[in-house]
């Protein structure tokens, strides 16, 4: 289990570095985006630890998603929000709070598959 921990905050954190180089580029990368590439991981984690939810193979759909989910919606907010809305800031929150909720509805929504 830890060492899907670490795969996924790696990958992630390669995946989101297209969007780190543009966002820097214009001053747009706050620092709780970088907190993104660890925070969601983490509170997936410690729910699996404690036992909330179902507990069976769909765990690696979850961690997939998670991993996937958050350079998607880092990306997204680097080359679409930021242009359609002048406050990157307000955009910047409004995906952190999606990509902080994100794996506790996994935790619940998925079903587990072959319990």
């Amino acid at each position: 289990m830890a060492i899907l921990y670490l795969y996924s905050v790696i990958l992630i954190m390669l995946l989101s570095s297209v969007a780190w180089v543009f966002a820097r580029k214009y001053d747009t990368w706050f620092d709780w985006d970088w907190l993104l590439c660890v925070l969601p991981t983490s509170i997936w984690f410690i729910l699996v630890s404690k036992g909330v939810g179902p507990y069976s193979e769909s765990l690696v759909i979850e961690a997939a998603a998670i991993t996937g989910l958050i350079p998607l919606l880092l990306t997204f907010r680097v080359f679409i929000l930021d242009k359609l809305f002048s406050n990157a800031k307000n955009s910047s929150l409004f995906i952190f709070a999606i990509c902080t909720i994100s794996p506790v509805v996994f935790r619940f929504a998925i079903p587990p598959f072959l319990a």
